[in-house]
């Protein structure tokens, strides 16, 4: 069963938008992020939801995504490890993938260096690696997603994964991200 059949109720999906950009929406407002949340969940996606303003360490990001992805045993507990063990992870052409990262700015705000030269830190690893898994898994006809909301409404990531993440559809003009939410 194909994900899309390429009509324009399909382009308004929200999955669908989302994957064209990339794989990963930040989210600003917590209400979008679980509105958008509960629609994923209500269309089949298991929706795997990680706090990060606990997250003091790489350690720290790497067990909690161990245990909320559940990851296999012989998860290595680094990058490499995770790129590999999300990339395998058991999703089929009929459920999806949601990895909600809530105050992802904390962590960013805290993350090392990053190991791979064109990024900054490891913030914007942990999210390279998300959205090439997301890539991956299109192609093999199944579905990763990543919401990753900030209080920062200017935080911005260069291309992860080949692409740069988008702001949701609600909040992509900055006017949007600065107002008082009703």
């Amino acid at each position: 069963m194909p994900f899309s059949n390429h009509t324009p109720d399909d382009w308004q999906r929200l999955d669908w938008q989302i994957l064209r950009d990339g794989g990963i929406h930040l989210y600003w407002r917590r209400e979008y992020l679980i509105e958008d949340t509960k629609w994923l969940a209500n269309h089949d996606y298991d929706v795997f939801e990680l706090a990060c303003e606990a997250w003091e360490s790489q350690e720290d990001m790497l067990s909690d995504l161990a245990r909320v992805l559940r990851l296999p045993d012989y998860f290595g507990r680094n990058f490499d490890a995770l790129d590999e063990c999300i990339a395998d992870l058991p999703l089929t052409e009929h459920r999806g993938a949601v990895i909600a990262l809530t105050r992802f700015d904390n962590y960013a705000a805290r993350a090392g260096s990053a190991p791979m030269p064109r990024l900054k830190n490891e913030a914007e690893v942990l999210l390279d690696i998300i959205a090439s898994a997301s890539r991956f898994h299109l192609l093999n006809g199944n579905r990763l997603l990543a919401l990753v909301q900030t209080d920062d409404p200017e935080l911005r990531f260069g291309a992860l994964g080949g692409t740069s993440p988008q702001w949701n559809r609600r909040e992509w003009l900055n006017a949007n991200r600065y107002s008082n939410p009703a």
